[in-house]
């Protein structure tokens, strides 16, 4: 059915003679449970297609670029969002620009077929475990849950012959849990996904979870500290590492002259090696093709804390006489932004268990109520939500509040300790780190 209605497409912007196009069509499944403390409240199917048009307009130095999105099939509607597009693509004049021509393209699978053959049944069992993991937990009480499978399958065609598709499957997880204890409240709230069903790991993950909020009911401010030691969990380094180091790492940033990274330079500890891995088994934003059809590829970012390479969609490689690297992200409104696929963290030498026994003081913070680092300075400052006191070798009690802030540009250069363990976060496959000089204020 998609592909008929890219060809209906296709059809209708060949009829109007428009020689350079786009079309990028997805096809989103969502199957949800929800409830409610441990009673199910909603269950539901979702099914949403859409597509997004891109056509060019050529001049001597410059493209116009139309961007428009549409989701009905009437032929008299496809015909309008043709002839709004092309509007747009006159209004409108950025540097030189074409679309990807056909490429050879990595073999590489994103759906677990079993999900994809039943994803209604695999759903039940799977949020049947996760209420009866719930259930398990000792003083703590559910109060909101969802859970959900998407599937997707996304298309893209072009008038450079490029002709692609792939499906993906996924799941996603929200999850609040209360305690109480002596008039005293507390509750943790996670939202989640996660690309494996192994990675659910729902015994290990909602017993951690439960056992976060009962010890957030003792928790005290931590001690202020100008300059100490602070484990983050690769959650927490997802959002400071893709947003501060990844920003500054592509082609985008170099080309506007705002990167602070130079090939060849040190810019971090010795122990610190990043690369981006479009192909990475297991990770969110894995697919053999990038939002404008390049393909995804692996490419080293820093070895042993040398910058080595930089990231390019097809508009930064162009301008800047490069090659894509597979860095074309498809943004929500059907543009293609310059950015990251799945981030990698080389593994350590030690496990957590023995870095945390290494730090006479210190803190391991598992959450903060918010972090939303400055991409281009990197200076952030996050209040903890969750976390843990560390004295002589282990955790002493639990804290919450206060604050912890820093700068990640200079976080990568104050690596003390990276563990063995590795986790996926999302688009990212992380150790715990444990940095240097960062700033706790009460």
């Amino acid at each position: 059915m998609s592909k008929m209605k890219l060809d209906i497409i296709e059809k209708r912007l060949k009829a109007k003679k428009i020689s350079q196009y786009e079309i990028f069509l997805i096809e989103r499944n969502i199957f949800e449970n929800i409830f409610l403390k441990n009673k199910p409240e909603n269950e539901r199917e979702i099914e949403n297609t859409e597509y997004f048009l891109r056509i060019l307009n050529q001049s001597e130095n410059k493209t116009g670029i139309g961007i428009i999105k549409g989701n009905s099939m009437n032929l008299q509607d496809i015909d309008d969002t043709i002839e709004t597009c092309l509007r747009v693509s006159k209004t409108n004049a950025i540097s030189k620009y074409s679309f990807p021509e056909k490429k050879s393209l990595p073999e590489i699978s994103m759906v677990d077929k079993k999900v994809l053959n039943d994803p209604v049944g695999i759903k039940n069992d799977l949020y049947e475990e996760l209420i009866q993991v719930v259930n398990k937990q000792k003083d703590v009480i559910p109060t909101f849950g969802r859970f959900r499978i998407h599937v997707h399958h996304s298309f893209l065609r072009n008038s450079n012959q490029l002709n692609l598709e792939a499906s993906k499957t996924f799941f996603f997880s929200e999850l609040s849990l209360k305690a109480e204890k002596d008039n005293k409240l507390a509750e943790y709230w996670t939202v989640n996904y996660f690309k494996e069903r192994e990675h659910l790991n729902f015994e290990h993950r909602i017993k951690k979870w439960a056992d976060l909020a009962i010890d957030n009911l003792k928790a005290e401010l931590p001690k202020p500290n100008p300059k100490t030691i602070v484990i983050f969990p690769p959650s927490v380094l997802k959002i400071a590492i893709n947003s501060v180091i990844g920003f500054h790492t592509l082609g985008m940033t170099h080309f506007e002259k705002i990167s602070a990274f130079s090939l060849e330079e040190k810019i971090a500890s010795d122990n610190f090696s990043l690369k981006d891995n479009g192909l990475l088994e297991g990770g969110l934003n894995t697919s053999p093709w990038d939002g404008e059809g390049n393909p995804h590829q692996k490419t080293e970012l820093i070895n042993q804390g040398v910058f080595k390479n930089r990231l390019y969609d097809q508009k930064y490689a162009l301008l800047e006489n490069a090659v894509s690297t597979g860095n074309g992200i498809r943004d929500d409104d059907g543009s293609v932004i310059n950015g990251i696929s799945n981030f990698t963290i080389l593994p350590g030498e030690i496990s957590l268990d023995e870095m945390i026994s290494n730090i006479n003081e210190g803190y391991y913070i598992d959450k903060f109520s918010w972090l939303n680092p400055d991409p281009i300075s990197g200076f952030f400052g996050a209040e903890i939500r969750n976390g843990y006191y560390i004295q002589n070798g282990e955790f002493k009690n639990p804290i919450k509040q206060g604050n912890v802030s820093g700068n990640v540009l200079q976080m990568i250069n104050n690596c003390l300790y990276i563990s063995k363990e590795r986790e996926f976060a999302e688009n990212s496959l992380f150790p715990y780190i444990a940095f240097t000089n960062l700033h706790i204020s009460s």
